[in-house]
């Protein structure tokens, strides 16, 4: 039998779809206090909104009548007819925010509007109206939310960690922030200031004042502007591109939203500028007619549809290509990023005391996957026979390593710009990839030293200290103790910085290798929350991750005669020293007959 619901049950399912953790409350709060014109807004909150969401805004406040009329469904100043559905230009008409909010929570609002002698008190809890009350305040609303979900304590047992939630609320605090720098606002985390933003008088200000003053750095300037769309905001210089996605930012007439097709759109400016798997910076604000959008595609209101969305898509490629072109960043060959084609087969030359060099019609480097494409290195590999150590200055060989970028490394291996080792078998040679080497090499003992609890840390001579958004900072100071069980040995600092004093065996030290070291630590804190070193998996994952970030922070440099050696000597000891961790090639064995078929 078809029947109506009652209103509290109707409005907890609204209120699942709006409403879905606390910082779900506190992003409505926020827009709407942004929407009564508000100059300054306080958002304080008590053990990460669980127990108080609090807004304090100066905005136009409210009467009494429109106080207790603002909890009813569907309750709006802003529509009276379809077609303004359409031409909305603020935040939404917020016709489920606030009754939803008081169907899981106690809610006090108390207000006053503008030209009025007093304000009013207004209660509701999820059983309904609770009371009005004149009350005595400054004009403006003050709206309090008390114990989220006390009512639903299956809806509360879903809500993740206290730090989980904490930075949920700071993303959408921080996306309010960014597209109102015209707003002083500030952030209260159980009585500690997070963020106190002043007015600013640019966008670049107030991204400096969220994300921090490194940044400066690396902000550039995009715009353009068609008769389809406006363009403006700041993109970040490709050589601060990092692992750890954070700093993406699209806007819509004053509002955030997600969009992965015109993150793509981004991407493919960026081609061959970045290394894959890494990130560049942007806020792109979007200025169009608002009846060329759709923003009520998702209940939170973080989707939008474009009615013009390929073109826009080119159009904002094209804007991100002028700008990058416009500050002379150009394509760069990078050989420390497993993007590269894989293990070359060896240049043509011959032994007869001179380099000869190929014929413009016959192809200096063959991939090697062509030749052999079943070809796969023995799990034994006793028969390595290093080569007698090669003189520079004797039949031609220095002219060879100087015109080919190869050198010796003075232990029967030569050294192929940094980025591969060759040694001689009984029977050919032997290519190994550096990166990948090390990778499986430092894989494997950082497993040994997981499974048996004795990670070793290295002190840095010159601690670092690294500036970080409040969302990382209270990632990385979450996780401290169990990074200390890494290796990583890092202290928290004031205004949310870090000073690293002490990184896992085998990192790079210099300030440069200690950001990329802890880019990568975010990057994998971002991706999995927490650390738990308990089971294997996890274990394994982890030891994957910190041998990728220590091959990186290492670089391409030449080996050393004896580091070469050291090198090829403990990846033959490894349990697998075919493939890295991350399941390619380390190796590639090309036979006499093999070598004689390319020559």
């Amino acid at each position: 039998m078809l029947r109506i619901l009652p209103s509290n049950i109707s409005n907890l399912i609204a209120a699942g779809e709006v409403v879905q953790r606390p910082a779900s409350a506190v992003k409505e709060l926020l827009e709407n206090a942004v929407d009564a014109g508000a100059g300054n807004i306080s958002v304080i909150i008590e053990d990460s909104g669980k127990t108080l969401i609090q807004v304090i805004d100066d905005g136009c406040g409210m009467t009494p009548e429109e106080a207790r009329l603002c909890f009813e469904r569907h309750a709006t100043s802003k529509i009276s007819e379809a077609s303004d559905l359409s031409s909305i230009m603020t935040y939404g008409f917020r016709g489920e925010a606030l009754p939803s909010i008081a169907a899981v929570a106690e809610v006090t609002l108390r207000t006053r509007k503008k030209g009025s002698d007093t304000g009013s008190e207004t209660v509701f809890t999820p059983s309904g109206f609770s009371g009005q009350e004149e009350a005595a305040m400054p004009e403006g609303t003050n709206i309090a939310v008390r114990n989220i979900f006390y009512s639903l304590p299956a809806r509360r047992k879903f809500l993740k960690s206290d730090s989980t939630e904490f930075r949920q609320i700071v993303s959408e605090f921080s996306h309010v922030a960014l597209c109102r720098p015209e707003i002083s606002v500030r952030l209260v985390h159980n009585g500690k200031d997070i963020y106190n933003l002043k007015k600013a008088n640019t966008l670049k200000q107030r991204i400096l004042e969220i994300e921090g003053k490194d940044m400066v750095k690396e902000l550039i300037d995009v715009r353009t502007s068609t008769r389809i769309i406006n363009i403006s905001g700041f993109i970040g210089n490709p050589s601060d591109a990092r692992k750890s996605a954070g700093n993406q930012f699209f806007f819509v007439n004053g509002r955030y939203f997600r969009s992965s097709y015109f993150h793509k759109a981004v991407m493919k400016a960026y081609d061959k500028l970045i290394p894959e798997g890494a990130y560049p910076s942007y806020y792109i604000f979007f200025e169009t007619t608002p009846e060329n959008i759709d923003v009520n595609i998702h209940p939170a209101k973080t989707e939008v549809k474009f009615e013009n969305e390929t073109e826009i898509f080119e159009i904002l490629t094209a804007a991100v290509k002028e700008s990058l072109g416009r500050n002379s960043f150009i394509p760069t060959i990078d050989f420390d990023h497993d993007t590269l084609p894989d293990i070359p087969a060896p240049s043509r030359f011959n032994y007869t005391g001179s380099y000869s060099r190929p014929q413009p019609s016959r192809p200096q480097h063959i991939p090697y996957e062509t030749i052999l494409p079943d070809t796969r290195p023995s799990r034994h590999y006793s028969a390595i026979e290093p080569a007698e150590t090669p003189s520079a200055a004797v039949n031609g060989y220095g002219e060879i390593f100087a015109d080919s970028g190869a050198s010796s490394s003075g232990s029967g291996i030569l050294q192929i710009s940094g980025r591969y080792l060759v040694t001689t078998l009984r029977s050919g040679m032997m290519i190994v990839d550096i990166r990948r080497a090390r990778e499986r090499i430092l894989y494997e003992k950082y497993l040994r030293q997981l499974d048996n609890s004795a990670p070793i840390s290295h002190q840095v001579l010159f601690p670092c200290v690294i500036q970080l958004s409040p969302e990382k900072y209270s990632l990385l100071t979450e996780n401290r103790e169990q990074l200390r069980l890494l290796g990583f040995d890092i202290g928290p600092q004031e205004e949310n910085s870090i000073s690293v004093n002490g990184l896992p065996e085998e990192f790079g030290t210099d300030e440069s290798s200690v950001r990329t070291a802890i880019d990568g630590l975010l990057a994998s804190l971002m991706e999995s929350g927490s650390i738990d070193l308990i089971r294997a998996d996890n274990r394994e994952a982890m030891a994957r991750r910190l041998a990728g970030a220590a091959a990186a922070s290492a670089g391409n440099g030449r080996l050393s005669a004896d580091e070469a050696r050291l090198l090829v000597d403990s990846l033959f000891s490894c349990a697998e020293p075919e493939t890295s961790p991350g399941g390619k090639r380390c190796m590639s064995v090309l036979t006499e007959e093999d070598i004689e078929r390319i020559l």
